[in-house]
């Protein structure tokens, strides 16, 4: 059943496709008054392409976020600022790649029809797949004050399941116009056939309540999902909530061992992708040189020790962004490189545009560092956070990163241990789902927040 959110999302990208290939059909009609085929038979490869830079130019600026399909106005803002990117970029592939094509007249055509045609079908899609998948009927077991929480969860995502029944093995029932409560666990089977469930979740271990784990069973036979309170806020939110999961959990879902083979083309991606990022790097490093010593004096380089794979302690070198004594009063975090007094000028450009993290591609060409992995932290930060989270030290079971899945999921500058704590929800997600997938979707995401000057 959550499956079906990536199938969504998946008949969005193929309505794109389909999209802009009818695009190309009435842009050529449009611009030549025919439907001439050969003409249509030179186009059809190189808009085809483009198409696919298209769709990947989407997903970097966040359109396959189906929660969008709900807010109209921010569909259409986030629409309109895609195709407006997609159409530099038609200029750039066409102008710049050896095509044979230069269709100036053709390309604004396609662009005008495809911003018509793909937001009519933005709209249409919001309608049209809520139709096509029926809402899944959900039934919650567990503490009655976890209803409320359960229920925000499903509403605010895009699983299509919704909250219509509950079991409370603990406190007093929350009234809700849209819910019915049963007395009692043995209500379960009858409530399943009564409110047609579809999925039950669990906020309670089966084990604590023998009853209810002998309902559990007799359901096996019945098409109902079953899903643990920990599991379906894990879907909704795409992070793992610490305060559902326990040391069996963490047994369980981290099977490293499983991982031997990602790890090695990992690493193979990372020294291929290293090189032209390294050579990029030295190209502007001379800028970087005097930029920094006209805004501040100083070494341009800075150094700091980091904790990595395994919680061994390393070196990250990073472009100098802040004044020589900016941490004269111990460390701290950054809460806003826009407002950080530490930072000077060109510094905080370079924070705002990510300059300052070139170097650390040497980082990477050591194997200190991968290009996606948790973000290394500071041992003075550390230390703290594994005092209030035992959990923590699981996020060094993988190689750290330049970026990663807490940097594209949760925006908000580090300011606080509280804002680190969120965070690594977000990379025990990572290090429970890591593929070479999930790396290069949060490479594109990466991009487009760097074009956006976000998180920081």
């Amino acid at each position: 059943m959550i499956g079906f959110q990536r199938l969504k999302a998946l008949l969005i990208v193929f309505g794109d496709l389909l999209v802009f290939e009818l695009a190309l059909f009435l842009s050529l009609w449009l611009r030549y008054g025919d439907l001439d085929f050969p003409r249509w038979e030179s186009n059809f490869l190189p808009f085809s392409v483009l198409s696919l830079v298209w769709v990947v130019c989407f997903y970097i600026i966040g359109l396959y976020n189906l929660t969008l399909l709900r807010e109209p106005v921010r569909l259409f803002r986030t629409y309109v600022e895609a195709m407006l990117a997609n159409l530099v970029i038609g200029f750039g592939f066409f102008y710049l790649l050896p095509f044979g094509l230069t269709p100036r007249a053709v390309l604004l055509v396609h662009f005008s029809v495809s911003l018509l045609l793909g937001y009519a079908w933005r709209i249409s899609a919001g309608r049209l797949i809520p139709a096509l998948f029926s809402r899944g009927r959900v039934l919650f077991v567990g503490p009655a004050e976890e209803v409320q929480r359960v229920d925000a969860l499903l509403r605010d995502s895009a699983l299509g399941l919704e909250l219509v029944a509950a079991i409370a093995t603990s406190g007093e029932p929350y009234r809700h116009a849209d819910i019915k409560w049963a007395n009692g666990l043995h209500a379960y089977s009858d409530m399943l056939k009564q409110e047609q469930i579809n999925a039950v979740v669990l906020g309670v271990r089966p084990d604590d309540f023998p009853e209810l784990k002998k309902e559990l069973y007799k359901s096996l036979f019945t098409p109902v999902t079953i899903l643990d309170r920990a599991e379906l806020e894990e879907a909704t939110t795409a992070r793992i909530p610490l305060s559902h999961v326990t040391e069996t959990w963490f047994l369980h879902h981290l099977k490293e061992s499983e991982k031997t083979w990602y790890e090695t083309a990992k690493r193979v991606a990372d020294i291929l992708l290293s090189l032209p990022f390294g050579l990029f790097t030295l190209a502007i490093m001379p800028f970087v040189f005097i930029a920094t010593k006209l805004s501040s004096p100083g070494p341009i380089f800075y150094t700091q020790s980091r904790v990595g794979k395994g919680g061994k302690l390393f070196t990250i070198v990073k472009f100098r962004s802040m004044r020589m004594d900016a941490e004269k009063n111990g460390a701290q975090f950054t809460q806003n490189a826009k407002t950080d007094p530490r930072l000077f000028g060109w510094g905080r450009f370079m924070r705002m545009t990510r300059i300052d993290e070139l170097p650390q591609v040497w980082n990477v060409l050591k194997g200190d560092l991968s290009f996606i992995g948790p973000r290394p932290e500071r041992p003075e930060f550390t230390a703290p956070l594994e005092e209030r989270m035992p959990h923590y030290a699981l996020r060094h079971l993988t190689r750290p990163g330049l970026t990663g899945w807490a940097q594209v999921m949760f925006l908000t500058p580090t300011s606080s241990l509280e804002d680190n704590l969120k965070k690594l929800q977000y990379d025990l997600y990572y290090i429970k789902h890591r593929s070479l997938f999930l790396d290069a979707l949060i490479l594109l995401r990466t991009v487009g927040i760097v074009l956006r000057r976000q998180g920081t």
